[in-house]
């Protein structure tokens, strides 16, 4: 396109709204993770979230050089399947009143490793498909970044957060603690940038850091008119790029990315769902814990939206991830419903 024309220029306002409405949508997910829930579950929530990355990861990995696709897009395609968005398995869990139940707190405990962990690989493999080697001592460089990155904001944010929080209440004045909560958020995410990772991680870690504050409802409710500003902008632009004509079975080509897609989604929910029988505590429903791990949701459409934008993959590729991610989020509340209702 030209540069200069005016349909350039919006596709780059809306594609610029569409990342801030990424980063708004990570810091609110933070802002509504429990680090304690973490703390609670022990063990068994870490046991899960590793299981629950490890296999996911190796299948897409694996399922993408089958299908003879290159390096680049079968380790981005397994950092896609790692991820997790619990926000409707949680939902679940709520309605149907079991929220309290161990399952429920070793699935929400999990889900904040699984957060962490998945963001760290995103960052590793982001920074690899850009022009690195992959060779163990890149990926180990990297890691070691993501996860320092990840360590200083939490710890120097535990301390310093508060304290601005604190001074910004004193302030007495109307929406001051939400507007200096989305301002320290974006000097974290253009920080995370600086450093070579992805905005997200570091929206996401400061929204964990104040999560654990008191003004954290206040926070919520200041960032609800932005969050639905922004956010819907970003849903849009992804279902947007979205290629509906991989979808017709006549066109030659499309049968081998749909049987991708199927594939894809079997191995994304068996991934998944193996995390749960990481849990060898009796009477615990490991199925339960597993199937409540596998919807994808927003952070998979984040994860493979970032691969479209960095040319890691074609648009027919990119369809069938968004159409797996989709399907884990819809199918996973109807089986979950299922697995709660039947009696122990």
């Amino acid at each position: 396109s030209d540069p200069h024309s005016e349909s350039y220029l919006t596709q780059i306002v809306f594609s610029n709204i569409a990342e801030l409405g990424a980063v708004i949508l990570l810091f609110e997910a933070g802002l509504s993770t429990d680090i304690k829930e973490f703390a609670k579950a022990g063990g068994w929530a870490t046991a899960v979230a590793f299981i629950g990355v490890f296999f996911p990861f190796l299948f897409g990995f694996f399922i993408f050089r089958a299908f003879n696709l290159d390096i680049n897009n079968a380790i981005f395609a397994g950092a896609v399947l790692t991820a997790t968005s619990v926000g409707i398995t949680a939902r679940v869990f709520l309605d149907l009143k079991k929220l309290d139940t161990e399952e429920a707190k070793i699935v929400l405990g999990a889900a904040v490793i699984d957060d962490v962990i998945g963001l760290t690989i995103l960052a590793v493999v982001s920074k690899l498909v850009t022009g690195g080697s992959v060779t163990a001592i890149s990926v180990l460089q990297i890691s070691g970044i993501a996860v320092l990155f990840l360590v200083i904001v939490v710890t120097l944010g535990l301390l310093i957060v508060p304290l601005i929080l604190k001074y910004a209440d004193k302030m007495k004045q109307d929406s001051i603690l939400f507007l200096t909560a989305v301002i320290v958020c974006l000097l974290v995410a253009a920080l995370s940038l600086k450093v070579g990772l992805a905005p997200i991680v570091g929206a996401f870690a400061i929204g964990l850091v104040m999560s654990n504050t008191k003004h954290v409802d206040e926070i919520k409710k200041g960032i609800k008119p932005i969050y639905a500003l922004l956010v819907p902008v970003f849903f849009v632009l992804m279902g947007a790029k979205v290629d509906i004509g991989i979808f017709n079975p006549a066109t030659p080509g499309n049968l081998q990315v749909l049987a991708l897609g199927g594939i894809l989604f079997v191995a994304a929910y068996i991934g998944k769902a193996l995390a749960g029988f990481a849990v060898f505590k009796k009477g615990i429903n490991k199925l339960l814990i597993g199937t409540a791990m596998v919807p994808r949701g927003e952070v998979g459409l984040i994860f493979a939206s970032m691969g479209l934008t960095m040319g890691v993959f074609a648009q027919n590729i990119y369809s069938a991830l968004v159409v797996v991610i989709m399907l884990t989020t819809f199918v996973t509340p109807v089986v979950l419903k299922i697995l709660l209702s039947k009696p122990k």
